[in-house]
This record gives structure tokens, sequence and C-alpha cells, in this order.
């Protein structure tokens, strides 16, 4: 982490290095920032604004044969574009230089930088794990930093700026768009109703993707907590013949993370934890996602001189403080709405 806690800003020959760490901080917590950075690196970029585009299904029914010597047939596919806007993640640390210097000891610090010590008991050499304490606190904001995209990836709400501040598109409103696939629990009579997760709402998922020509390259299925103990519940009691269709854990590795799989008609999915899941229309039920991480990429303005993602020491005027902050300005780009699927009214 030196380059995060470095006094010079990250330069364009350092940006990859830099955004690496980005991807790498918090896997477990971060899923889909990790493995669509892992899968497909970051795309620098010099304008807030980037495109996307979608295209029909070309489906086929019934086939008539052409004429010999005859014209062709045109088949050209209809294509539409959709904006996209990048948003800043702006945060700091500040530390006082008695903080930073005091490593031999237990210091109980606190977010205005201060040093506290009220037990002088606890300030024995030695004894504290943290010897850079302004290189810990960076570490502590880049998490912060990753947390904050791997949300705004899952809820945010586009604002193009003319109103407010830019914030990006996040996968439920982008699955909101027209043409996005999707898959809305109901009672069985057509009135939504929130069940817990289970193989055949998965399959259900599946479907509608392979119904929307989607390629299914990379799916992965985002769940929380509770609809991944739902669905083990299901799974591991379910056999056919002599066949547990359980969760085959931790078997794949998508972009450096590590997730689980499970087994429908429609090929292999996989499984991977989110604590950012949006609210479903029912109350009380949330919003997942199969998304598959093959088209989807994080884009990073470029800023000249400075890179995609940078450090800056802040000034502390008259105060005895070290202080700097993580600046960049980013977007997760997730290609057709046809190729994910929005799963509605999960119990969560």
């Amino acid at each position: 982490m030196a380059a995060i806690s470095g006094a010079n800003p990250v330069v364009a020959s350092d940006v990859n290095n830099f955004t690496g760490e980005l991807f790498k901080i918090t896997p477990h917590r971060t899923p889909l920032l990790a493995a669509a950075g892992g899968l497909n690196g970051g795309v620098a970029t010099n304008s807030t604004f980037f495109q996307f585009q979608t295209q029909d299904n070309a489906a086929v029914s019934a086939v008539t044969p052409d004429d010999e010597g005859g014209a062709p047939n045109y088949s050209g596919r209809s294509r539409a574009a959709q904006q996209g806007v990048l948003q800043i993640f702006h945060e700091a640390a500040q530390i006082s230089y008695t903080a930073q210097a005091a490593s031999g000891e237990i210091v109980p610090f606190n977010l205005a930088g201060n040093y506290k010590n009220s037990d002088p008991a606890l300030a024995l050499a030695g004894t504290n794990p943290i010897n850079d304490e302004l290189a810990y606190q960076m570490e502590l904001v880049l998490e912060t930093v990753a947390k904050k995209v791997e949300w705004a990836a899952f809820n945010a709400s586009y604002n193009d700026g003319t109103t407010g501040n830019r914030q990006m598109r996040g996968l439920k409103e982008h699955q909101d768009l027209s043409g996005g696939t999707a898959v809305n629990n109901d009672d069985g009579a057509g009135t939504p109703a929130a069940q817990k997760l289970n193989w055949d709402i998965i399959a259900s998922g599946m479907k509608a993707l392979y119904d929307a020509g989607a390629p299914m390259k990379q799916p992965v299925l985002f769940v929380s907590p509770t609809m991944l103990l739902d669905l083990n519940k299901e799974l591991v009691k379910a056999t056919v013949g002599s066949v547990n269709y359980g969760i085959l854990p931790r078997d794949r590795n998508v972009g450096g993370v590590d997730i689980d799989t499970i087994v429908t008609p429609f090929g292999s999915i996989g499984l991977a934890l989110s604590d950012f899941l949006p609210a479903g229309t029912i109350s009380g039920s949330k919003q997942s996602f199969i998304v598959d991480l093959s088209f989807v990429k994080p884009i990073f303005l470029n800023i000249p001189g400075y890179g995609t993602m940078f450090v800056r020491d802040l000034d502390q005027a008259d105060n005895a403080r070290i202080a700097k902050a993580v600046y960049m300005e980013m977007a997760m780009d997730f290609g057709p709405q046809q190729y994910h699927c929005q799963i509605d009214n999960v119990i969560g």
C-alpha cells in the first residue's frame, strides 16, 4: 500500500497498479467491483460521459427458402445508444504529527486525527501493531472508496449533473431501462409476492437470459447472506437419484474473486455475496441480479498529470496535522441490459 500513502500523486504510468489496489482491497465485500476489474481492467476516458449500445434479439421462427438468383433478405439489427456518466469519489484521512510519530504506543485514534491516550499503562513500546498510522488510515480510506463504488454500482440513480452532483447509473436503474431482462416473483396468479431464493427462481432467470439472446459467458448471481442461506437449505435437501444438487463451494475464480457455483439447465452460474442489494418492489424484499461480468467494465476519467486515481495532500493551514485524500471519477459500464437479469421481490 506504499503508493497510497506516498506524498506524490500517481502519474499515468502508475495508474494500472493503483486502480489494481482498488479492485483488490476488499474483494469479499466488493465482489462486483473486484471481479469486473479483475476480468476487464479499468478503461480510461477523457470525458465525464460515455455511451453503451444495445441491440435487438434476432429472433427466427418460420423460415422460407430464398429464391435462386434472387435478392437477399435484409436482416440488419436495430441498435440504440444509452448514456452513462462518471461519479466523483473523494475520501480523505487526517492525522496529527503526534499520532504519526508515536508508533511505539497503542494509540486510540479518532477521525479528527488526534492522538488520544487516557491510559498511561497502554503507552508501552512495541505493543502497537500499526507502525505507520497514516498509511494504515489511507488503506482504510481506499476500502471505504471501494465500498461506496460497490453501493453505487447497484443502487445509484443517474444524474447528469445539470442539477445536483453527477451520479452513475446503478444496476437497478440500468435494468429498468427499456429491454432490460427481469424476473418478477409473484404468487402464481400474477400478483407480486416476496419469495425465498430457490433453484427454480435462478433457473427462471437463466432462461430469461437465454430467451433474450444473452451470451451468458460469465454469469454470476449476486445474493445477500439471507438469500444464500435459504438457497443452501433448499439445495442440500434436494436429491435426484444419488446426486445431491448442493452449492459447489468456492470452485471458480472470476477476475480474482473466489465464488460458489450452481448448475442449471441453461449452464452453470456463480454465486457471490453482496452487502448492497437494493430494495425490492415488495416491502421488506430485495432485488438480486444475474450479472454477466464479461460485459462489465469500470471506466475512469484520466486527469492529465495525475492519472485516473491519485492521492493528494490537503492544506492544513496552521494545524499540526497531515491530511491526504484519494480522488477519482469513475462509473461502471454494464453494457447491454439484455445481458443481465434483475430478480425482484426476493426475501433477503
